[in-house]
């Protein structure tokens, strides 16, 4: 299945495993990864991907670099680390204040210069990101961001990237399930809702990728009101 083909068939239905499923409390903390399992028309009820495994080596391998369980748990780990980045609020702050952004950023942030213009990036690409996501009215303004951030775009992907790391025997079965909920219960420190989950990943695909959003939230809105979706009539992570 092509790129775009797989892309566009995740739109048309909710993929679901009638064997091996996950329920209960399980559900919702394998739930997390289900932005980027519907990008990847993955199975959203099960440990079990159902993408070819073929898909899943190139996903793990060429895009994340993953080839054997250390580099599994090293990535799956910095996904987590992510959200704890402190120089976010500043870069925020930054945002707040753009008439004195640079003096915020240089005063509160690394002299080291490969540091400071990552930062600056980031700052830029908010520039770009929330004025796009207020007018495809994703979000009302910037204040709703502030606490979610990009954490279910860093949470949703590790989740599936856990599955498919499960799948090549990277980690085991105990490791996924201890995973999956260390993820749920960290995103809850930022997320209340599943609607602010969508919303925060939009923010992380926005900021990392540009504008065309409009795939993601199509994604988000067939996940939170498609009949068939485990989504369906949940509120709160």
């Amino acid at each position: 299945m092509g790129i775009l083909s797989k892309f566009l068939s995740s739109f048309k239905s909710i993929r679901l495993n009638d064997k091996n499923t996950v329920n209960g409390y399980l559900l919702d903390h394998l739930l997390i990864g289900s932005m980027y399992a519907e990008q990847q028309s993955a199975y959203l009820n099960s440990y079990e991907t159902g993408v070819n495994r073929s898909d899943i080596i190139k996903l793990i391998e060429t895009y994340w670099g993953i080839s054997d369980q250390n580099q599994a748990i090293e990535t799956l780990q910095s996904l987590h680390d992510r959200n704890q980045d402190e120089n976010l609020d500043i870069v925020y702050k930054a945002f707040e204040n753009p008439e004195n952004y640079v003096d915020i950023l240089r005063s509160n942030l690394s002299n080291e210069d490969e540091a400071f213009e990552y930062y600056l990036d980031h700052f830029r690409k908010l520039r770009k990101a929330v004025p796009e996501l207020i007018e495809q009215k994703i979000i009302t303004d910037f204040s709703q961001l502030k606490k979610i951030k990009d954490s279910g775009w860093n949470y949703g992907r590790s989740v599936f990237l856990a599955r498919c790391c499960y799948e090549l025997g990277y980690i085991s079965e105990k490791e996924i399930i201890e995973y999956l909920a260390k993820s749920h219960r960290e995103l809850k420190k930022y997320c209340s809702t599943w609607k602010e989950y969508t919303i925060s990943y939009i923010f992380g695909r926005a900021i990392w990728g540009g504008g065309n959003n409009n795939g993601m939230v199509q994604i988000a809105d067939d996940l939170l009101n498609n009949n068939r979706s485990p989504l369906k009539n949940k509120i709160y992570l």
